[in-house]
């Protein structure tokens, strides 16, 4: 069965967004397309976590517009296993994610906890940038721009992956 999806982006921070799962943990954007077809001790390394490997097939776009195109997705669920895969591997963008994201849900329990309300999306941005920045360059995060971050933590687009075919859905993130 095939759904329709709409594409989102979500954004972590200005340069820092998830359009494609493989390549934010910090591995290339078909790595998880050769993982989950090859299989082999990767693939059982993630299902003894409890990924399924999973992916559900989504039309992207209007057919009766503009042509819609198929890609395949996996839930929320395996992404952040995926992230807790890679930080485990010394993938520092994953690791500089997983951080961020427990630096910001700390943060917004804590904050409850002592009766404080919960910080704003942008207030959680800057949380979690500053989290990112300080993991990928602990030495001179301060005086980096993003630009500079996000280069030490994530490899190159790959051409094939330019302008929008790797894509994410709310809800699941899609290759």
């Amino acid at each position: 069965m095939t759904l329709k999806a709409e594409h989102q982006t979500v954004r972590f921070f200005d340069g820092l967004e998830v359009d494609g799962y493989s390549k934010v943990v910090g591995y290339a954007g078909n790595w998880l397309s050769r993982l989950t077809t090859r299989g082999g001790k990767t693939l059982n390394v993630l299902q003894g976590l409890g990924f399924t490997a999973y992916q559900l097939e989504v039309t992207v776009g209007r057919e009766d517009i503009s042509g819609a195109s198929k890609a395949k997705t996996i839930s929320l669920d395996d992404f952040n296993l995926l992230i807790l895969y890679a930080a485990s591997n010394g993938k520092k963008a994953a690791l500089a994610l997983q951080r961020s994201l427990t630096q910001v849900a700390l943060n917004d329990f804590f904050r409850d906890a002592f009766g404080e309300p919960p910080l704003t999306i942008e207030e959680k941005r800057r949380l979690f940038y500053e989290t990112y920045a300080a993991t990928i360059s602990p030495e001179r995060w301060r005086e980096m721009d993003r630009e500079e971050i996000l280069k030490l933590a994530l490899p190159g687009d790959e051409p094939h992956l330019k302008d929008g075919l790797w894509n994410i859905w709310r809800g699941f993130f899609g290759e």
